[in-house]
This record gives C-alpha cells, structure tokens and sequence, in this order.
C-alpha cells in the first residue's frame, strides 16, 4: 500500500483543518514557502494533507514534552537501527476536538523495514478491535506516520537536523519543510500494515528517545550556562596618543557577542596574534573586529579590502618626491613597526603571491622583508585580524601554512534576530512598527535559497536598504529596488520572493 499517496485522499469528517498546523488545511497550498527539489507535482506547487501534517505536529509537541521532562510518549530504536516502537498517550484535546475517537487514549506502532503495526487502546488499556482495510477508521495513519517520521529521525541525519530545529523553535517554513521533505522521501515506498496488539520492548537491545535526549539535554543545559568574561584591555601607554585615534568608537548598536569576550583578553595578553573570522555575508565579521578591538583599546591602523585594493604594494612603495625616488611605507607597515590593528577584509579574494609576507610576518619571530630591502621586525603591540566567507564566487582555499599560522579561527554565525532589529531600529527608526515582519521576509526567503542550494545572498545590508528606500515609496515598491534584485535576474525566484513579500500588511 502506497499510504504516503493515500494519505491525500483522506480526511477527517468534522474539518479539513490540520489541527495545529499553522492554519493549513488539507490539500493547502505552501509553495510560497518551500518546493522540494524533486516535486513532480503537474503545476510545481507544494500541497500539504491532513494526516501527515497533523502526524508531524503531534510527533513533535511528544518530542518537545519530552525535553521539558513532561512525557507523555516516546519512541525506542534497536541497536541496529532495523525496528522501532512508539508508544504515545492522546492528549485530551485530541479528543474534545473531534482529532481522533473519544474512546483512543493510547496509540502504539512498530515498524520493521516496510511493515508497520500499529495499536489504539481505550482509556483502560484494552485493545481497540479493528483492521487496517478502513485507514479513517479511528484515524489509524497518525500513529502509522508518526513511528515513521521516529525512523526517519534515526536513520536520516539531514531530516533529524530540521527536525532538531522545529522543536527548538516550531516555524511554519520549517513545518512545511519537514511535511514535504517526509512525503517525497517516501512517495514511492509501499508498506504493509497491521492492527494488532504491540508489546513495548524493554530495555535490552533499544534505546528510546528520551535516553538519548538527556545526553543531549545536558550537553544543551551546559553550552546555556552564562559565562561572563572581565575584559583587561592593553595597559594605559601601550599606544601614543596619535595610534589610540584609530581604536574604534561604535555607537551602542553594536554590542561585543558574549564567545568573544575570552578571545579579547587572548588577543590582549598576546596569546592571539592572528584571528581569522569566517561567515556568511552580512554576519557582521568585520564589525566583530572593531568590537574585539574597541573593547581591548586597540587601534586598526589599516583596513584592506582584499577584493579592491590588495596588490604588490601592501607593504609600500617607491614614489617621486623633489627629485628623487623613495620608499613610502604603508599603514601596514607602520603598524607592524609601531604596534596596532589590521584588518585583511575578505582575505580569500586575495592572489597568493601578494599574501606571502604573512608567512615570515605571523611566525614565531616575526618580520617582513620591504623592496626597499629593509627588515621591519615585528612590535610586540602588533595584531592581525582577517575575514573571509566561504565557497563563494571568486574566493580561494587559503594557503594551509598561511591557514595554520592563525592562533584562533571563529566563525560568525548569522546575526540574531535582536541584533538585526536592533541594526534596524538604530539606523532607521521609522522602521521599527513592521521590523518583525522584515525579519519574517529575510527568513523565508533565507530559508529557500539555503533549501535549493541557490548561488545568491541575502542579508542584513540588504534589509537596511530596504528599509531606508521605503521611507520614500513603500515597502512593495522599494522590495523592487533593492531585495528582489538578490535573485540575480532568476525569475522564478523573483516571483517567490514577491509572494513572500505579499503575504504581510505593510500599510
């Protein structure tokens, strides 16, 4: 039996709602939201049903239950990953609205590569007669797809990341990633089902979720404890009073993310010479930098932009001067010499012969070698900052002496949402009554470029673009200008995002 297929022929009598479901019902549309590669569908649109979405909601809120440590089911896997038992209680409102009998108090399935069981009691634990012959009948492809959605969890380690996700923070995009995901994974697949009596295992031979979950719980608990770092930035007179100008003086937007506090006294104390920060666009790497360095006292003497300006004459040149030629020396260079900050912005842009001085520069006795043929002896003071993303257009592997030369290599993960409402808020005040929507907008549309692999970029530069343009035509007119051109002229993609834009109310 193909029930994956089956699945949208059935629903429920008393509504076609998927009960929690975010407000879909059954055979609603969410291709605004997310279109798997492999869809066949005749018109390319995502269609969700009732009992694989409500299989989903109700799997997860067991999944969440159990994490709160207030279980109410569970799900066992054996060793080798062949079987796997659930067992959950209905929750009441299950009942009192109509989701399943009133008489099901208890559900449990098994399943053994395609061959499924499954098992509804009554609120004394008696057996529930039945067969699989009428499957909406007491609604018996809940559990069906639940013990499936537990396998999929197991032996799936993609599909148990977003699920992972969803039960951190239960999205609609992610719902209907995971529906759909779940169905073209399995649409082909035909099962053999059985209402029958199921005895749980015990404990030789499986380990149920909730085993497995507290690992994880602690590990979660501990990675949350609150470390605070006291910052010691350089001594008074480390810097002139000329150097101590360029220590960066940000405005109160910008706050120092809480992993980097023990990098800044790494930094301080000499322990970190050089510091590779890495990231998506728009994560705020360079921004990080001057965060680092704002807190510490250390000026950035220099910032190069790798992709514009990094060529043989980083380190200084000969110029005319009256009537002869000499060596000027660059920013770069001073800072070596005197002590300071600088920043090589998107290093991995840069062409390898022109990085070359950062072998003898970064290592233990530390120099670079001018064209002027003198040796400039690195300062105690001096320090290294690079960024750069990864796997983008134009970008290189770093040399791995180079790579191996750095004392710490951070990534950046992308801004929280507070720090983008935050950005937001500061820099365009008029945007604060729609900037959850804004967010909404970027997720969505970060969601599906991540989804589909899509050569682009979304980030929060572009929000702030957005958002000053629509002080002066709107949010619609201004997306125009300065979001939809992220899809690079893919019109497809362009269509998407204008739909996901028109889902909120901006006026």
């Amino acid at each position: 039996m193909n029930i994956f297929k089956t699945a949208y022929k059935i629903v429920r009598e008393n509504s076609d709602e998927i009960y929690r479901g975010f407000g879909f019902k059954h055979l609603s549309d969410a291709t605004q939201y997310y279109v798997h590669p492999e869809n066949q569908s005749f018109d390319g649109t995502t269609t969700l049903c009732q009992p694989i979405g409500e299989a989903v909601i109700l799997f997860t809120r067991m999944l969440i239950e159990i994490g709160k440590n207030n279980r109410f089911g569970d799900y066992y896997v054996s060793d080798d990953r062949s079987t796997f038992y659930l067992e959950t209680e209905v929750p009441e409102d299950y009942r009192d609205n109509g989701v399943v009998a009133k008489n099901i108090f208890l559900y449990r399935a098994r399943c053994t590569g395609k061959q499924v069981s499954i098992a509804a009691y009554n609120k004394n634990g008696v057996l529930l007669k039945g067969d699989i012959s009428d499957l909406s009948s007491q609604y018996k492809l809940l559990p069906v797809f639940m013990v499936l959605l537990a396998a999929e969890m197991e032996t799936d380690s993609d599909f148990r990341q977003r699920m992972d996700g969803f039960i951190e923070a239960p999205v609609v995009d992610d719902f209907v990633n995971i529906h759909e995901d779940f169905y073209q994974h399995h649409k082909l697949d035909e099962y053999t089902l059985s209402f029958e009596d199921i005895t749980m295992p015990g404990n030789a031979g499986y380990v149920s979720y909730s085993e497995s979950y507290e690992v994880i719980r602690q590990n979660k608990n501990s990675r949350k404890k609150a470390v605070h770092t006291d910052i010691s930035g350089f001594p008074d007179g480390t810097f002139t009073d000329d150097q101590k100008k360029f220590i960066p003086s940000l405005s109160e937007e910008f706050v120092l993310p809480e992993n980097l506090g023990s990098v800044c006294n790494a930094v301080s104390s000499g322990d970190m010479l050089a510091v590779l920060l890495h990231g998506p666009a728009g994560t705020g790497k360079t921004m990080s930098c001057k965060l680092i360095c704002q807190s510490i006292g250390l000026p950035i003497m220099d910032t190069i932009n790798c992709t514009e300006n990094l060529d043989e004459y980083v380190l200084g040149k000969f110029i005319p001067q009256d009537d002869k030629i000499i060596f000027k020396e660059s920013f770069v260079t001073e800072a070596i010499r005197d002590g300071g900050a600088v920043v090589f912005e998107e290093i991995n842009f840069a062409k390898p012969q022109y990085l070359a001085f950062l072998n003898s520069l970064l290592d233990d006795n530390g120099f670079v070698r001018l064209d002027n043929g003198e040796v400039v002896k690195r300062n105690k003071n001096f320090r290294f900052f690079a960024t750069m993303n990864l796997g983008y257009f134009g970008t290189k592997e770093l040399n791995q002496a180079l790579y191996n030369r750095f004392n710490g290599i951070i990534e950046i993960a992308a801004l929280s949402d507070e720090a983008i409402s935050r950005m937001l808020t500061a820099r365009i005040p008029e945007c604060e009554p729609v900037v959850s929507k804004i967010l909404g907008v970027y997720h969505k549309i970060k969601k599906k470029v991540e989804t589909e692999e899509l050569d682009i970029v979304i980030s929060p530069r572009n929000l702030e673009n957005w958002a000053r343009l629509a002080k002066y035509e709107g949010y619609i007119k201004a997306a125009e200008k300065t979001i939809i051109p992220v899809a690079k002229c893919d019109r497809g993609l362009e269509d998407a995002m204008r739909g996901v834009i028109m889902l909120y109310k901006w006026e």
